[in-house]
């Protein structure tokens, strides 16, 4: 019987470096190449907060460059004192920039708004009006160079008998513009 132990003892040493191999060498070297690309992501964290560290002169000189923007920009800007004044104030100047068109005012409304800054918002409304080419012409033109600022961000003119030669060829219209509102109470609360 030793002389069978003694014929197998090789093979036992094989088998038993296997089993070192699979149960022990195995997990260590999945473990290696997890922390070596640990270390690797780690690398690359660093060098990305250093170049942002080392930057931070330009990132403060661009903020201020905003800042100075955007106190130029009050033209563009409506700055009433509450949400209500705003609305009632934009939607009178287009109310009135479309009756100096001699445009039939269908409807006028808010369709929601958009935080751009901690006091800025960017309000979205829709108007539907109706007349002649005339009337298309002159309310496009006087809501483009409105200020404060409105923006067409999309139109839809429609008409039902533009090739009818005893009409007045009637328009619809359809805008979607934007108007961008300071709100001055927000800017005051934070401070």
């Amino acid at each position: 019987m030793k002389d069978e132990i003694f014929k197998y003892k090789n093979y036992l040493l094989l088998l038993s470096a296997l089993l070192v191999a699979n149960f022990l060498l195995t997990p260590l070297s999945v473990l290696l190449e997890e922390q070596i690309q640990k270390v690797y992501l780690l690398e690359k964290q660093q060098v990305k907060t250093s170049n942002l560290i080392n930057n931070i002169d330009a990132f403060n000189q661009k903020g201020e460059q905003v800042d100075q923007h955007l106190k130029n920009a009050t033209n563009f800007l409506y700055t009433q004192k509450s949400e209500s004044d705003f609305k009632l104030i934009a939607q009178t100047q287009i109310e009135k920039l479309l009756q100096e068109s001699a445009c039939t005012i269908e409807r006028i409304g808010f369709k929601g708004k958009q935080q751009i800054l901690p006091q800025i918002q960017k309000w979205h409304m829709e108007i539907r009006y109706s007349g002649d080419a005339s009337c298309l012409l002159k309310a496009t033109r006087g809501l483009e160079t409105a200020k404060p600022y409105i923006n067409i961000e999309e139109y839809k003119y429609n008409s039902d008998n533009v090739l009818d030669k005893t009409a007045e060829g009637r328009f619809n219209a359809i805008l979607s513009v934007s108007v961008w509102f300071d709100n001055q109470n927000s800017a005051k609360e934070g401070e």
